[in-house]
């Protein structure tokens, strides 16, 4: 746990991460009850730089104590994208560290991020069976936007317009 004196400290993604976001990754999945291995579409986690940074994204890490706790992505140039949307991506707390507020400044960081770029909205899928995922963004402000199936995922769409108005439909 984050003592009282390391709160934790949000930062964008070194190259020195790379191992403890892969980590973090991983076993976030795992205690949310989901297999690694079989959830789609996660090769963006493998290079931050080219699928993030390059395309003027963002990737925020919280390190307290010396260690990756939390991260979270915002993609912005992605042809599936809406126009005037980024997409967060890979939103994880460690299991040890949750409920410190590390969450809520990973996703303060990357709306920032999304306003900074222009983007009037964001949004995000997470599984329905990630039920403090589901309860997280709800409390942010968030609004279930539509759902889709994804092999044995059921996911859920959330939205968020990124000047407080209420999502695009």
């Amino acid at each position: 746990m984050a003592s009282d004196t390391d709160p934790g400290r949000l930062r964008r993604y070194e190259p020195r991460d790379r191992d403890a976001v892969w980590d973090l990754h991983r076993s976030a999945l795992r205690d949310a009850g989901s297999n690694p291995e079989d959830v789609p579409d996660n090769d963006d986690i493998r290079d931050i730089e080219a699928n993030y940074l390059d395309t003027g994204g963002e990737f925020l890490v919280v390190e307290s104590d010396g260690e990756v706790v939390a991260m979270g992505g915002l993609a912005v140039e992605d042809e599936e994208l809406p126009a005037g949307a980024g997409e967060l991506l890979r939103i994880a707390v460690h299991v040890d560290h949750q409920r410190e507020g590390h969450g809520d400044r990973v996703v303060a960081g990357l709306e920032d991020a999304a306003r900074e770029r222009g983007l009037d909205r964001v949004f995000l899928w997470t599984a329905q069976r990630q039920r403090s995922a589901v309860r997280f963004y709800r409390s942010r402000g968030y609004e279930g936007t539509d759902h889709r199936t994804e092999g044995e995922y059921e996911l859920l769409r959330f939205e968020k317009a990124v000047d407080g108005s209420p999502p695009v439909r």
